[in-house]
């Protein structure tokens, strides 16, 4: 990428990234000048191979070579082998540029010459072809070795004439050389001038194209959507930042085969590729991460790119409209089940207030705990809809959480030792609605404080075990318990409303938790393990696309 830096005060840093830049541009104008002098190369050719079968079958003009043909056969066939070979070396852009340019161009001055005395002088009107060669060198070439090119022209035209009038006795010509020497400095100075004046022209188009294309750099890579190109042979060419943070890899993936370092998403666009785009879908580039959404456009060369795209800010929005939708079911549960609840446990009392037969007074109590273990339901549904719209905000985690622990063992009377806490990262900022966050950690330490097992704590592994790290640069909430962790039976449905192991459970806890999570963008997950744990939960909040790696 090339850009030009404003005069201004720059940092190191700055002053060093100008001069790269600078270096790039000098190496684009050098590659322009090369490709004139290889237009100039292939011309050089034509003429060549134009004037030796002009004179090998005896075309017209007939006064090429009249004066002395055997002269003119051997610098025709000459001529013909130099522009190969001046053909070839542009073409691999071999030596300095300069000294080339200048190399060729006096070549070609001495060879046109030697060919204009061949066929008979000025008087034949080939003096035009040196013009051609002083133009070019005006063009290519700075101003001194331009003028230095008119002047080789000017001195190989005098010497013609003058070796004409020795060797030959033909008429004097110096007039018409004068003129055509004349004509040689005016075109360099006028081929120069253009040359200047195309140069700057260049230059600002060059400068306009990359200040664009350093502003669509900087506009991709502070996209929070990823960009990926990948060429037609599955190597990644490109990444931007939000690329790299969602798929967990780094800009060490570009010049990877796809394959790889992400092998579902390069199986996905190979189904792409052959027109299987139902299967092209949402995937999780590793363990822990969020899952992406892949989007494929391809381009003219073959190429394709892939734009991925974060799918919790969609997850999160769904979820406030679940959440939504739950809450007016809720209140028309409310309406229409309460009251007729109300009526059926104010009933049952009255009747238990009566004298009535043991054997119906147990029937009583079971519909009065029924009845309250319905309107326990009830109000679990209504939590869903009391908070419709978010009440983010940013805390620091760490006392936070240390003030919920405190107030968690006060509610449930739990002793102070068989909680423990540890904190890392205690600066640590999260943005989420803390009532909800509070709603979530309280399901889940109720719930491992529940399946504990209190007959084996042991100074390293009390009953219940808050612990908070980060990795990754995501920060993470683990809730452990002493206990044998979920059955498989139970893991399927761990989330699941209206399931539930607990004697007297109603299934909810943990589904509610989840909604709330996902409302707060956070991830809720149960994660097995094969040490004394058995299992634990574990929140995550998602931060920024710029935090994540």
């Amino acid at each position: 990428m090339i850009t030009f830096a404003h005069k201004s005060t720059l940092n190191p840093n700055k002053k060093n990234k100008m001069k790269f830049v600078d270096t790039e541009a000098i190496i684009s104008e050098s590659l322009v000048s090369w490709r004139e002098l290889a237009a100039f190369a292939i011309y050089r050719l034509f003429l060549a191979i134009a004037l030796f079968i002009v004179f090998f079958y005896e075309l017209p003009p007939e006064f090429l070579g009249k004066t002395s043909p055997n002269l003119y056969q051997s610098v025709s066939q000459l001529y013909l082998v130099i522009a190969i070979i001046f053909l070839v070396s542009t073409f691999q852009k071999k030596g300095i540029f300069e000294f080339q340019t200048t190399i060729q161009l006096v070549v070609d001055i001495v060879v046109l010459t030697l060919i204009l005395y061949s066929s008979g002088g000025l008087s034949t009107g080939l003096g035009i072809l040196l013009v051609v060669v002083v133009v070019t060198g005006g063009a290519l070439v700075p101003g001194r070795l331009a003028l230095f090119i008119a002047a080789i022209a000017t001195v190989s035209i005098l010497a013609e004439v003058t070796v004409s009038r020795v060797f030959d006795g033909a008429l004097i010509e110096y007039s018409l050389a004068g003129m055509l020497g004349t004509t040689f400095f005016i075109t360099a100075l006028l081929a120069q001038a253009l040359g200047k004046k195309t140069q700057q022209l260049q230059r600002q188009h060059v400068g306009d194209v990359t200040k664009l294309s350093r502003l669509n750099q900087h506009i991709i890579e502070r996209l929070h959507v990823g960009v990926m190109i990948v060429d037609k042979d599955n190597i990644v060419y490109s990444t931007n930042k939000s690329a790299q943070v969602l798929l967990g890899v780094t800009d060490a993936i570009n010049g990877e085969h796809l394959s790889e370092q992400l092998p579902e998403l390069f199986g996905q666009l190979g189904n792409w590729r052959h027109g299987r785009t139902g299967v092209v879908g949402e995937f999780q580039p590793k363990v822990g991460f969020a899952e992406v959404l892949p989007e494929m456009i391809g381009l003219e060369d073959g190429d394709t790119l892939v734009f991925l795209t974060d799918t919790t800010e969609l997850t999160q929005q769904a979820q406030q409209m679940k959440l939504a939708s739950l809450g007016h079911m809720a209140a028309s549960i409310a309406h229409e089940v309460r009251n007729p609840l109300g009526a059926i446990n104010h009933a049952a009392e009255l009747l238990s207030e009566a004298e009535v037969a043991e054997k119906d007074q147990k029937l009583l109590t079971i519909i009065q705990r029924q009845s309250q273990r319905v309107n326990g339901i009830i109000d679990a549904v209504l939590q869903l809809g009391r908070r419709k719209i978010l009440n983010k905000s940013t805390f620091i985690l760490a006392p936070w959480l240390e003030q919920f622990i405190e107030e968690f063992k006060h509610n449930e009377s739990i002793p102070a030792a068989t909680v423990y806490l540890k904190l890392a990262s205690v600066l640590t900022q999260v943005r989420v609605d803390q009532e909800q966050l509070r709603q979530i950690m309280v399901n889940l330490c109720t719930n491992a404080w529940h399946y504990s097992d209190a007959s084996s704590v042991t100074e390293e592994m009390p009953q219940v075990w808050v612990r908070m790290q980060t990795m990754n640069n995501e920060i993470m909430i683990d809730v452990l318990d002493n206990g044998s962790g979920v059955s498989e039976t139970a893991l399927s449905q761990l989330f699941e409303p209206f399931h539930s192991e607990r004697t007297g459970g109603i299934g909810l806890g943990l589904f509610l938790a989840r909604e709330m999570a996902l409302a707060n963008g956070i991830r809720l997950e149960y994660l097995t393990t094969e040490d004394k744990y058995g299992g634990y939960f574990r929140v995550t909040f998602n931060s920024k696309l710029e935090g994540k790696m």
